[in-house]
């Protein structure tokens, strides 16, 4: 039987590479301990990038054939002989397989790739663990963060990002040439201290995503059981009438607009928040609360969570008609009239509903795709501030505005109807659409020209505590200095 370690990882790709990467002069020799899938896709990078690479194995006539032939294969003691770059891609528990390579290693840089198998809070992390083992050497920690798919494929986007730490300047400068040259982005952590952080990165699991995510569940389990008691359990209790098929898809398809329409509007409460802080404290450099903070930096986990339930609304409600429960209600509906001897059931009034209600829900969902497809780093890199400012904000406010006017016309004058307050509790688009409407109506303050106005110069350094001098700029944005006191 063929040994399964003896297949590349990927032979295109890296192929392509390696006939194109030529090893240029001057560049330090990199030597990489260990034999594993992480150690194979780093020496194909390397290759390519155009340095000469050593591998340290065990047993290298075993593992030569797993590496590029530009790679060579020998023992780990001739690899840290010769390496004046070795990358230790080892699991911790096997650095001390490393100590008879101490006397070899002291003096030369040593990155530790390696990542701890849960979050480690309290210490030591392994790069540290891997400088007490071999305090002669420049232990630097970095790539720990880049899988091995990265190095194969090459760097895209997020994954640019090689976040470096070592109490060695000189290591971290050699160690930061070589990601550039490897098409990486070094980002100095500073000392050996931070590599505990660092080992954690790979670890979270969507840590700012907890919150938006919880507080989706919990407002689904609220809408969800509300809607039962009114559409499911009233009717049961008062006429006998089971409605129960409406739990798998209409109670869901009623809930869904629920969520969407509060989470899109808790993402700009806190914005708001802001701002009329800054107007009562007069300035801007006091901080906000760790709350409205926290609220803050997590505005796009809110808004996309907001896009997920929004998208599956505009699912549920194409399949709607698809149900046989819809289909049993329509015929029962036209025997009805059949029987009553109707012949014209053209009601003006609830087809311009329906049609309103539909089109402007298509735009709502349009612009919330916008704003989703905006927040993605691959496209939010490709336009100015300014621009990702008129969509997230203006675009943003006008999404919320038709989401709320979606709702509304969904409501229509149910509002007003005794029969609808079913156990004496309101319409759920009763209590949907107070939140954006009163986000609405503040928002609409900020735009008052004394409001607007005060809020700018705040926001521009003006302090109502202090006398300065200062004024803004022209309409035509040009910067403008006058004498000027009590601002």
């Amino acid at each position: 039987m063929p040994d399964d370690m003896a297949k590349p990882l990927i032979r295109d790709r890296g192929s392509r590479l390696l006939e194109a990467a030529q090893t240029e002069p001057g560049s330090p020799l990199v030597g990489i301990l260990g034999t594993g899938d992480f150690s194979r896709s780093l020496a194909r990078r390397l290759v390519a990038s155009g340095h000469q690479v050593v591998v340290g194995s065990r047993n290298p006539k075993r593992s030569a054939a797993l590496f590029p032939d530009e790679a060579e294969v020998m023992s780990q003691l001739e690899a840290a002989s010769q390496a004046d770059i070795v990358f230790v891609a080892l699991f911790p528990e096997h650095y001390s397989s490393l100590v008879e390579l101490k006397q070899v290693l002291g003096g030369r840089v040593l990155v530790d790739v390696s990542n701890g198998l849960c979050l480690n809070q309290d210490g030591p992390s392994n790069a540290e663990q891997l400088a007490d083992m071999f305090p002669e050497s420049h232990v630097i920690k970095g790539f720990n963060t880049i899988s091995a798919w990265a190095l194969q494929s090459g760097p895209r986007d997020g994954s640019r990002q090689v976040f470096l730490c070592s109490d060695s300047s000189v290591a971290k400068a050699s160690v930061s040439q070589l990601c550039r040259r490897m098409g990486f982005i070094p980002i100095d952590m500073g000392p050996l201290s931070a590599s505990l952080e660092i080992e954690n990165m790979p670890l979270y699991l969507f840590p700012s995503w907890k919150l938006p995510v919880l507080l989706s569940f919990a407002l689904f389990i609220f809408f969800y059981l509300y809607n039962f008691i009114r559409d499911v359990l009233h009717p049961y209790v008062t006429s006998g009438k089971s409605a129960f098929y409406k739990m798998p898809i209409e109670l869901v398809n009623v809930t869904l607009p629920c969520v969407a329409l509060v989470m899109l509007t808790l993402v700009y409460v806190p914005g708001l928040c802001a701002a009329f802080l800054q107007l009562w404290w007069g300035t801007k450099y006091k901080r906000f609360p760790d709350f409205l903070d926290k609220w803050l930096i997590q505005r796009k986990q809110f808004g996309l969570c907001s896009f997920l339930c929004a998208a599956l609304h505009m699912i549920y409600s194409l399949c709607l008609p698809m149900r046989k429960s819809a289909r049993f209600t329509m015929l029962n509906q036209a025997f009805k009239q059949v029987k009553n001897g109707i012949e014209d059931s053209w009601v003006s009034e609830d087809v311009w509903r329906m049609e309103l209600y539909v089109s402007v829900g298509i735009m709502a969902i349009g612009l919330l795709s916008l704003l989703a497809v905006t927040s993605l780093p691959s496209v939010a890199n490709t336009v100015n501030w300014r621009e990702f400012s008129f969509i997230q904000s203006s675009l943003g406010h006008c999404a919320l505005f038709m989401a709320t006017l979606h709702t509304c016309l969904f409501g229509w004058t149910r509002a007003f109807d005794a029969k609808q307050y079913h156990f004496y509790l309101p319409p759920t688009f009763l209590l949907v659409v107070i939140p954006p409407v009163s986000v609405l109506i503040f928002r609409s303050l900020l735009f008052l020209p004394c409001v607007a106005l005060k809020l700018r110069k705040i926001r521009r350094g003006w302090e109502k505590t202090r006398h300065i001098r200062f004024t803004l700029p022209d309409e035509d944005c040009r910067n403008g200095l006058e004498d000027v006191s009590h601002v």
